[in-house]
């Protein structure tokens, strides 16, 4: 009986890590997948996919200029 490393190698060479994280997390912004789904999919751990996320949410909040509150 095959174990799960050797099924795994049977198929197509993965990807390098970086890029299996960003098509799972573009996966998921893009609402094809939830976090567990691209987990599966790509085979990333969850943590990784959710500093990913947070990485993002920090750059778009340092991109975009604050907004004035009119009283």
């Amino acid at each position: 009986m095959k174990t799960k490393r050797e099924t795994e190698n049977l198929g197509e060479p993965k990807p390098p890590f970086r890029e299996r994280l960003q098509m799972a997390v573009s996966s998921i912004l893009e609402g094809r997948f939830f976090i567990e789904e691209a987990v599966e999919q790509y085979n990333i751990l969850p943590s990784s996919i959710i500093q990913e996320l947070r990485r993002i949410q920090k750059l778009k909040k340092a991109s975009c200029p604050p907004k004035k509150k009119n009283k």
